[in-house]
């Protein structure tokens, strides 16, 4: 995944987070590593997953999102790069 799909998969989920699954209120660690081990595939490429994140929603509460390594690269690197105008 490049950083422009990366923003735009950013904006997706911050659009309509119920794409995602819902994740339990307060999972930690424990569940993190649980939820990769249940063999879930990437959003970004359908790979296997190797990284589950929580993304909190302030609509629809947190959302599990899985992403292969290259992916969730990808997605650190877009959500921490300023959007440029265009």
């Amino acid at each position: 995944m490049n950083t422009p799909s990366a923003v735009g998969l950013l904006h997706l989920i911050a659009a309509e987070p119920t794409l995602l699954p819902a994740a339990p209120h307060g999972a930690a660690g424990p569940d993190l590593t649980q939820r990769v081990g249940d063999g879930h595939l990437c959003l970004g490429c359908g790979k296997p997953a190797e990284a589950a994140v929580i993304v909190n929603s302030p609509i629809a509460g947190p959302r599990w999102l899985d992403l292969c390594s290259k992916c969730w690269f990808s997605v650190r690197r877009a959500n921490d790069t300023p959007e440029q105008p265009a």
